[in-house]
């Protein structure tokens, strides 16, 4: 199990659906490669594969039969990953297996702290590494930025003359489409569900699952 999909949504296994639903909409409206603005091909292909990485989690996620199934896998996982750890011999947290010849410390307290000092060094290691990383991402300009189409995850869509998704849209409006699914990548196992219509966005990276037109807008 190589994607931990609950890190991908950044959020926590024991959360409900609707929490997870949410967690979905907010990395989408982020990480969409529409909101990029101009960059290089490198740039929108990681976008997009990190975009492909979030619907997938809310494609097993969002589903109660494929999260029980998956939460099964990933609790195996994690119990073979403590059987190996638990083969460690304790002595190698041993401080005296470790001092060099001629070092002694007298002080057990002095001893405790030493022992333990280089896990909290590393750890507040990490903990700043995880800061920076998540403020320098949400501080970037053009993540605040209005992209040309917005296409994110709404309850309706608007619908442009050249039969396109073109933006999020109030569903009363007479060219809006209720969003059965989506957005989801080009490329994308993601079927649409029986009965809807599959419509791409004007840039043809995404496409949506849309209720028919009879049955979208407000009615």
């Amino acid at each position: 199990m190589s994607i931990d999909h609950y890190a991908t949504l950044g959020i926590d296994p024991l959360a409900e659906h609707e929490t997870v639903r949410q967690a979905w909409v907010a990395a989408a409206r982020i990480h969409h490669p529409d909101g990029l603005g101009e960059v290089t091909d490198a740039e929108l292909r990681a976008a997009e594969r990190r975009m492909h990485d979030i619907n997938e989690a809310w494609r097993i996620l969002g589903s109660k039969e494929l999260r029980t199934a998956y939460d099964k896998e990933r609790r195996r996982t994690k119990d073979k990953s403590v059987a190996v750890e638990e083969t460690w011999d304790e002595d190698w947290f041993d401080a005296e297996a470790e001092d060099p010849p001629g070092f002694e410390v007298g002080n057990p307290l002095v001893a405790t702290v030493l022992r333990i000092l280089p896990w909290f060094v590393v750890g507040a290691i990490g903990v700043g590494i995880f800061v920076f990383s998540a403020f320098a991402t949400n501080s970037r300009p053009e993540r605040w930025k209005n992209p040309d189409t917005r296409t994110i995850p709404e309850e309706c869509v608007l619908i442009g003359d050249s039969g396109k998704v073109e933006g999020d849209a109030d569903c009363v409006d007479l060219k809006a489409r209720r969003v059965a699914a989506g957005p989801i990548t080009k490329g994308s196992p993601v079927k649409c569900p029986f009965g809807t219509e599959k419509v791409a966005t004007r840039r043809a990276l995404e496409f949506y699952c849309l209720v028919p037109s009879s049955q979208g807008g407000d009615g």
